[in-house]
């Protein structure tokens, strides 16, 4: 087993050169992920973003043209394989045993040793190295990425073994493929089942459902003798979830400091309190000062005892003076916050959701949805959002795809995700502003993160 791993002192290859260190390069795929270094911060920047993206974009589009068209197929057929090693490695904690000690290393290698054939262990490492997840530095021997080193929980080999709390105080990344790659993945098989019609007696149709063979909605799973660690790695999952936004996002999708000293916002749906502990980091305290705001998190009880172990972790004070409370009821808020909510449900269930904060708004209430925005793969000039503050046009010329093609993946995938799950969906922008305005509300402002298609809609009451 011990042969499949690198035996070098640093997992993540030989270190840079000083005379390399001076030139603010591009990050090195062989050096671990740090969003507060130089070639990071020269990477997000939004010229080198922008550029980015589009040639992601032209590497997608160039490889279906010159790729015989059989081949290409089967690599679509056969990308299952991906997410089933993925989920391998975040299982097993390898990416903690080849980031820890040496020493450490070799102890807790020689123990997988009894239960894994190091063989058929290097054979879905090297499926990871040929997708650049991994490095096969020499024969059956492998060291982390930059992109591998996402998945790393900073926990110490013997601690991710012996406990179950990986994901606890991480930046629940972990989480998020963990969830991907295990519940989603296999609901994923039965997409076909359920868009025909098969479904279980008394379940509601999903996907979901007919691939765990049960009865109860998804989000109810977790409550299930033996399956509590599912709910809390899906809270963990949603912190995960920030990388689609940039850091801090929420601070600059609605003006803040135009609210009333005191005004209420409460986070619709907001789990453990992820968006509301930014906001609260960044607007609580004393009550006195300008921009001091009292904060709502509300969501089912399981999850708000999550929540609450948190908050006293993290920000105990912020608790014990009231600022923040969970699960109260308010009237008349002056925001509501819905983040990555409506695409959990379908039309009429996220209509009867919006009706709801319609009827308990002022006409002074300010609504922020949150969610992807799924552009058009086709050329359209959408005169309907022509006047919407924010809205995208085209996003690139031609002859790339109008939305961005490879590039803009991810929404996609998630819309798919939403639809097996909990026959839910994302929506295009024309979507969204007609489920807003059949429920009361009018999309008047919407912003986009940084290089992402994951937009925070400000509506206004109608």
């Amino acid at each position: 087993m011990s042969s499949t791993f690198s035996t070098q002192a640093s997992s993540y290859g030989t270190p840079l050169s000083p005379s390399s260190i001076l030139h603010y390069d591009y990050p090195s795929p062989s050096l671990p992920y740090a969003s507060s270094s130089p070639a990071e911060k020269l990477a997000a920047c939004p010229a080198a973003s922008a550029a980015a993206t589009r040639i992601i974009a032209a590497a997608g589009q160039i490889t279906s043209i010159v790729q015989k068209p059989f081949l290409f197929m089967s690599d679509a057929s056969m990308v299952y394989t991906l997410p089933a090693c993925l989920r391998l490695i975040e299982h097993l904690h390898i990416v903690e045993i080849l980031r820890d000690a040496e020493d450490e290393r070799q102890r807790l290698l020689a123990e997988l040793q009894s239960a894994n054939d190091s063989s058929a262990l290097a054979h879905p490492l090297r499926l990871l190295s040929t997708h650049h997840i991994l490095r096969e530095t020499a024969p059956d021997t492998f060291a982390l990425t930059r992109v591998a080193s996402l998945l790393d929980s900073g926990k110490s080999v013997v601690d991710v073994f012996t406990k179950y709390k990986k994901y606890e105080d991480t930046s629940g990344i972990a989480a998020f493929v963990g969830l991907c790659t295990d519940e989603l993945f296999k609901s994923a098989a039965y997409l076909t089942e359920a868009f025909t019609g098969v479904q279980l007696p008394l379940a509601p149709p999903g996907a979901f459902n007919l691939a765990f063979n049960t009865p109860v909605p998804f989000f109810e799973c977790g409550r299930e003798p033996g399956k509590s660690f599912r709910l809390e790695r899906f809270s963990q999952a949603m912190i995960g979830t920030s990388g689609w936004e940039s850091p801090g996002a929420i601070l600059t999708a609605f003006d803040w400091l135009s609210l009333p000293r005191g005004s209420t916002i409460v986070d619709v749906g907001g789990g453990i309190g992820s968006t509301t502990m930014i906001l609260a980091r960044a607007f609580g305290g004393n009550p006195e000062r300008r921009g001091s705001f009292r904060f709502i998190v509300q969501d089912r009880p399981v999850v708000v005892g999550l929540g609450l172990d948190a908050w006293r972790a993290q920000c105990p004070e912020l608790l014990e003076s009231g600022q923040v409370t969970f699960y109260d009821v308010n009237q008349h808020p002056a925001v509501y916050i819905l983040r990555v909510v409506l695409h959990d449900w379908p039309d009429a269930r996220a209509r009867h959701v919006l009706l709801n904060l319609r009827l308990a708004s002022s006409p002074e209430t300010r609504l922020i949805i949150a969610d992807h925005v799924l552009p058009l793969a086709c050329w359209t000039l959408d005169t309907v959002l022509a006047h919407l503050e924010g809205a995208h046009g085209t996003l690139a010329p031609a002859p790339l795809l109008p939305n961005l093609g490879k590039a803009s993946a991810t929404p996609f995938s998630m819309d798919i995700v939403m639809h097996i799950t909990f026959n839910g969906k994302e929506r295009t922008l024309r979507e969204l502003c007609a489920l807003a305005l059949s429920s009361g509300w009018r999309i008047a402002r919407v912003t986009y993160s940084k290089g992402s298609h994951f937009g925070h809609l400000v509506c206004e009451p109608v």
